[in-house]
């Protein structure tokens, strides 16, 4: 008899078991389903604001861009969320009305040209008063939180990329090399390695991981991809002898980059464009020359003067302007196929400079 009940209580126990396991069973299950239904709609709203809402935005971005003096950025991935969450629905029929009046809450209009509004409360408040809707604090953290979700979008590049370069004949100088730096760092562009001013998308991001399989310092793992696609999606993309070779290939006349224009760098590494340097020397003798190449093994920048470099300074930064001390820089260098102008007054990103012998006066 005992035995009999020890059996029922043994069985009783493991429907019981079993049922747990069911059940742990079937919630995880759920709890996939419900993950990879949120990963979906994350990725819709994703392609969504980077491959529609960002290429209605781009003609006004790229048009109050052009008119900007200043370094800080319309905050373009704020624009978005805001236009997706508030007034992209049947309410608001004429959208490229409402994109440009929604832009005009981003900046303000300075003396110089288009100043970008930093602080994310008083755009929300230009929005209320604007549109006449009420955006709460709810609404807000909504905006804010899918703002993080976005990529920066696209802009006319070709465009951008040739402010304050035209010298005239075509020829390139330092003066334009420097603009151009200036150029790539107001496109917030990003860093992929082998890259001289393309787009950052998937596609390229896949044609470069296969490119450079097995190339570790490359930087192209699944991961790294959709974190450049984040950071950067939509704008130029540089490494940092890219972003001086492109500058070389532009055909400024077009804004177009070709590889193999006649009379330009040839296509090679960091390390070589300082070997092919007729002028070079120790960083610690760098006359205040803007445009001159500073170098570290398997790196380079552009001086761009003040003490300041702008850089492609890998795929967690993109182009960035540093400070020239405390980097590393060993050398610098006159760029090959670069005219170095000696004297008189240019503009450097709407900034006049005077030089004299080469140098930066005062």
């Amino acid at each position: 008899m005992l035995r009999i009940r020890s059996r029922l209580g043994y069985r009783r126990w493991k429907r019981g078991f079993d049922g747990r396991i069911l059940l742990i069973f079937f919630s995880m299950v759920l709890l996939f389903l419900l993950l990879k239904n949120c990963n979906a709609r994350r990725e819709n709203r994703f392609d969504y604001a980077l491959n529609t809402v960002s290429r209605d935005f781009s003609p006004l971005v790229t048009s109050v861009l052009q008119r900007q003096k200043t370094e800080n950025s319309i905050n373009t991935q704020l624009l978005y969320a805001a236009y997706m969450t508030l007034f992209d629905n049947r309410a608001y029929d004429d959208k490229a009305e409402v994109r440009r009046r929604l832009l005009r809450s981003f900046y303000t209009e300075g003396k110089d040209g288009p100043v970008p509004v930093s602080d994310t409360d008083q755009i929300f408040n230009n929005i209320q008063a604007e549109f006449s809707v009420t955006v709460d604090s709810g609404l807000r953290r909504e905006i804010v939180n899918l703002s993080k979700e976005i990529a920066p979008g696209y802009l006319n590049a070709a465009d951008l990329l040739r402010k304050n370069l035209k010298s005239g004949d075509g020829a390139k100088n330092n003066i334009g090399l420097v603009n151009f730096a200036w150029n790539a760092l107001s496109c917030k562009s990003g860093y992929i390695f082998g890259a001289a001013g393309q787009t950052v998308d998937g596609s390229f991001l896949e044609q470069q991981k296969a490119r450079f399989a097995g190339v570790e310092r490359a930087g192209l793992s699944k991961e790294q991809c959709d974190s450049i696609l984040l950071r950067f999606g939509g704008r130029p993309s540089f490494d940092c002898g890219g972003l001086i070779k492109a500058y070389s290939w532009l055909d400024e006349s077009t804004g177009e980059i070709v590889r193999g224009r006649p009379d330009a760098i040839p296509d090679c590494t960091a390390n070589d464009l300082y070997a092919l340097a007729q002028v070079k020397g120790n960083i610690s003798e760098m006359p205040e020359t803007p445009g001159l190449g500073v170098h570290k093994d398997g790196h380079v920048g552009i001086y761009i003067g003040g003490d300041e470099v702008i850089e492609a300074e890998g795929s967690a930064y993109g182009v960035v302007k540093t400070r020239l001390w405390g980097r590393g820089w060993e050398h610098y260098f006159r760029v090959p196929k670069i005219t170095y102008v000696q004297n008189g007054t240019y503009l450097i990103h709407n900034r006049k400079i005077t030089l004299y012998d080469g140098k930066i006066a005062g």
